[in-house]
């Protein structure tokens, strides 16, 4: 279970933003330890977020990026720096072959200064809240795992307190934040594998 290594300066974050790379994530998990899917499923964090459900693979999104950087002449770091700045928001848009939408901003981590977002609302682009989501993964993940096992509310809610650290949701009516029936909706994206 790896990020793809994507090009230097390009920092994205896959697991929290990329359905394609989540399908292979998911696959991957089939053979993964309990520990090592807890400790990935805790780096996509506890807020909203912007999830790409494009045809272009997280390596193509980054040379697209690149290559409108270095077309644009300001790839490197001083000038990419200054590029953001000029904007009032600290962070440009690029809209990309498949039409869709990316936030640059500035990246923290060394040598990756280019740090890629879906843009909110985009299109191919959707809004989900993080437990959600890491709730769908670890489902979809255990289903690969356990195949014979069924979908139901005591699965998900044993999934979200042992593997998560998440409390439980109270039933499948849907009406609640992360309720059993969003929930479900949500995973089968992943098992499309």
């Amino acid at each position: 279970m790896h990020a793809p290594l994507l090009p230097k300066p390009v920092l994205f974050h896959p697991l929290k933003h990329h359905l394609g790379y989540i399908r292979e994530f998911v696959r991957q998990g089939a053979t993964a330890t309990e520990a090592a899917l807890r400790t990935a499923l805790q780096t996509i964090g506890r807020s909203q977020l912007d999830f790409y459900t494009g045809p272009l693979l997280p390596e193509q999104l980054a040379a697209e990026v690149l290559g409108q950087l270095q077309e644009q002449q300001v790839l490197a770091p001083a000038a990419y720096r200054q590029y953001l700045q000029q904007a009032a928001t600290d962070y440009r848009l690029l809209t990309l072959s498949d039409g869709s939408t990316w936030v640059l901003r500035w990246g923290l981590e060394e040598e990756r200064h280019v740090h890629l977002h879906p843009a909110r609302y985009a299109t191919h682009t959707t809004r989900l809240k993080a437990n959600a989501l890491k709730t769908a993964v670890a489902v979809a993940v255990y289903q690969q795992q356990h195949p014979e096992q069924p979908v139901n509310l005591a699965l998900i809610n044993q999934l979200r307190r042992e593997w998560l650290g998440l409390s439980p949701v109270k039933g499948f009516d849907g009406a609640e934040e992360g309720g059993a029936a969003g929930l479900l909706k949500l995973i089968r994206p992943f098992q499309h594998i």
